[in-house]
């Protein structure tokens, strides 16, 4: 078994595909830092490590959305433009999309009556992707789920039919006509890591298991908004050891379009 695994792991480094200098320049190239970047959910656990890393990269104009602009300021400190806005209250979102580049949605439902995944997964999306419409939105990056495609998948029965609900938001988004990525994610793992593992990209939903750290998710969030190869597609994101942690920047192009 362990002959085995050694095999798979060399075999599957083996046929990664390099990142070269000229690619990572051409990457570069594509990545305007004055561009204003909106970030849905930014006081949230994905939501926090998408704002920080656009810091990190140099970005100068990080808009983020909260329920309450002084307790996101309290939180989180004010050195992004913070903007008080409901993603379930479409008049709200004219501001925050006003003069907006880009967008990140980070959103997620929770238990409470008037926060439910029809409200949030579904009617949030929905009134962030008319706002985006209505501004001239570059390119709209959705965070949603693996296993949303399963009738079966236990979010449904366990939680508010969320898998259904956040599917008919990526629905939306994909007949909208806006520039798009939708990011899948497998369990969000809570470990500490960014960069250390492998990432793994695939279409079709077809992988009941996995997960992938947040900082890894937030990663390739924000690759997606400058990587014309993720452009109109949807994917599914797992960590993945036996992978090169870089090498997942230039499969983007292996993935069909939507």
């Amino acid at each position: 078994m362990k002959l085995y695994q050694t095999l798979l792991f060399f075999m599957t480094f083996a046929l990664l595909p390099m990142n070269t200098n000229a690619q990572q320049e051409d990457n570069a190239a594509q990545i305007d830092l004055s561009e204003v970047i909106l970030v849905a959910g930014a006081t949230g656990r994905t939501g926090q490590f998408v704002v920080g890393q656009l810091q990190e990269l140099g970005y100068t104009s990080i808009r983020g959305i909260a329920r309450n602009r002084d307790k996101a300021i309290e939180d989180h400190g004010n050195d992004i433009e913070w903007v008080e806005a409901d993603v379930r209250d479409p008049a709200t979102l004219k501001a925050a999309f006003a003069g907006v580049d880009k967008a990140i949605s980070t959103i997620g439902a929770s238990r409470a009556p008037d926060n439910l995944p029809e409200f949030v997964d579904y009617g949030g999306v929905k009134n962030m992707v008319d706002a985006a419409q209505e501004n001239g939105l570059k390119n709209f990056i959705l965070m949603s789920s693996s296993g949303v495609t399963d009738e079966d998948n236990e979010l449904n029965r366990l939680f508010h039919n969320m898998a259904i609900w956040k599917l008919k938001g990526e629905d939306y988004l994909r007949d909208s006509g806006l520039t798009y990525s939708v990011v899948r994610p497998g369990g969000l793992d809570r470990l500490n890591s960014k960069g250390e593992y492998g990432i793994y990209l695939t279409q079709g939903d077809r992988q009941s298991g996995g997960q992938i750290s947040r900082q890894d998710v937030a990663a390739v969030l924000i690759e997606c908004l400058t990587n014309p190869d993720a452009v109109d597609k949807t994917f599914e994101v797992f960590n993945f050891l036996a992978r090169f942690p870089e090498s997942w920047r230039n499969d983007f192009g292996l993935l069909k379009t939507d």
